[in-house]
């Protein structure tokens, strides 16, 4: 496994990311992973190392641009400082870095994302050029994007806790019902009883085996659309 801390050319300023990959001579899917309100901790980092395991290349843009919320109501606040605009270049960019690198195969690119940040990574499915293959969401906010879901080029995986009360159950309706009725391939999957952070590890309300189960949808979902 080869790992590196890089930059990648904005327009207003560089931007950080890490990228880490298999130790090998050939060519890889991609993904680009959207780290949580807490930043690029130890936690996206092993989560990054274990989809390498799986045969991908992922680079994880640092949103903070290497800094670390301290307490909640920053991590909070931060995540929100960064604005669907300015959030969907920032990935726009790093798609189009990504792809561009000769370890990379770069007609199999896609991401994954968690909460806010993940909804800026669905945005990326309706972009004209360097759209992925597919997203995968957790405990994304969906209901501003409702209205562009008809736009998206990509298929769909998303997870949510039945108990999210930052996603509330209407909206994950309505957002199945704006896919479908978009023709857009996707799976939805609610996990009964569980609350917002229950894929991060170390967060009061994680659940080991919703994650595992989790984890387990969305490799042989990407599988199935890397695939296509």
């Amino acid at each position: 496994m080869i790992s590196d801390l890089v930059r990648y050319p904005g327009y207003k300023r560089d931007y950080r990311a890490y990228v880490v990959r298999p130790k090998v001579a050939y060519t890889s899917p991609a993904i680009l992973l959207l780290h949580d309100r807490w930043g690029l901790t130890e936690e996206v980092r092993e989560f990054a190392h274990r989809l390498v395991h799986e045969g991908y290349v992922v680079m994880a843009p640092d949103l903070y641009d290497g800094k670390h919320p301290q307490s909640e109501g920053e991590a909070k606040q931060w995540m929100h400082q960064l604005t669907l605009k300015d959030g969907l270049e920032e990935v726009r960019l790093a798609l189009a870095w990504l792809r561009n690198q000769a370890y990379t195969k770069s007609h199999l690119t896609s991401v994954v994302g968690f909460e806010h940040h993940g909804t800026l990574g669905l945005l990326s499915g309706i972009l004209p050029r360097f759209h992925p293959r597919a997203i995968v969401l957790f405990c994304s906010p969906v209901s501003q994007v409702i209205d562009q879901v008809r736009g998206l080029h990509s298929a769909v995986q998303a997870h949510f806790g039945e108990r999210d009360r930052n996603v509330p159950r209407g909206d994950v309706e309505a957002f199945q019902m704006a896919l479908a009725t978009a023709g857009v391939p996707y799976e939805v999957h609610i996990y009964a009883g569980l609350k917002h952070d229950f894929v991060r590890p170390g967060s009061k309300d994680y659940s080991e085996e919703a994650a595992r189960l989790a984890w387990e949808r969305m490799l042989s979902f990407l599988s199935t659309q890397m695939a296509r």
